[in-house]
């Protein structure tokens, strides 16, 4: 069989290049450097013109939802004070569930108005303690409040579930834990980080090959 043509010396690429990865927002090809999107490759330029339009999160922004979250949790906490001690006069204690649901709202929304870039692990977690506090002090403050203790004293009623489980009433302390519970799973949804996360970069290996 001839050999005419052949030359082993030197490496031709095949006619057809082999196809890249597209970017899942342009189309373009990626080859090199790429990041993701909630997992989507992304090229460079769509990865940069992503994160000029989504929010940002600053220190400002930060203290910002703080300041407004506490005089948020103060509010709530008198209001849900007033409606425990309401309906419990009508027999109605467990009605106030739906009440927690609304301080851990207030708190949240209270947070998010400091800016498009509050939202994230720091802020759930600063708006569950709000929303802890919030409850505790208004569910020790309606049962307790009578029984004339200082208004300084107040501010220890967050420590109030351990204070019920030392005199014996795990069952008091355990609805304590339940109501607080309910508001914080609300503030906790509301400050859930933006859908959109990007990641990277990466570096994607060459995808054309030299064939003999």
């Amino acid at each position: 069989m001839p050999l005419n043509g052949l030359n082993f010396e030197r490496a031709e690429y095949g006619t057809d290049p082999v196809p890249l990865d597209p970017c899942a927002f342009c189309g373009r090809g990626i080859a090199g450097e790429f990041y993701r999107t909630n997992g989507d490759l992304t090229c460079p330029v769509c990865a940069d013109r992503l994160r000029s339009v989504l929010p940002t999160d600053t220190r400002a922004t930060f203290w910002s939802s703080l300041r407004l979250g506490t005089l948020a949790a103060i509010a709530a906490s008198l209001l849900y004070l007033l409606l425990f001690r309401l309906l419990i006069d009508h027999g109605m204690g467990l009605g106030t569930a739906f009440g927690a649901i609304g301080v851990g709202y207030v708190i949240g929304r209270a947070m998010q108005s400091a800016g498009p870039g509050a939202r994230g692990r720091r802020y759930q977690v600063t708006a569950s303690a709000l929303t802890y506090a919030a409850i505790t002090v208004a569910l020790m403050g309606a049962m307790f409040g009578a029984a004339g203790f200082p208004t300084w004293t107040y501010l220890l009623f967050p420590l109030g579930p351990l204070f019920l489980l030392f005199i014996g009433q795990a069952k008091l302390a355990l609805f304590l834990l339940f109501f607080a519970g309910i508001g914080i799973r609300w503030a906790w949804m509301l400050l859930a980080p933006h859908a959109i996360k990007i990641t990277g970069p990466e570096t994607l290996p060459s995808s054309n090959a030299p064939t003999l």
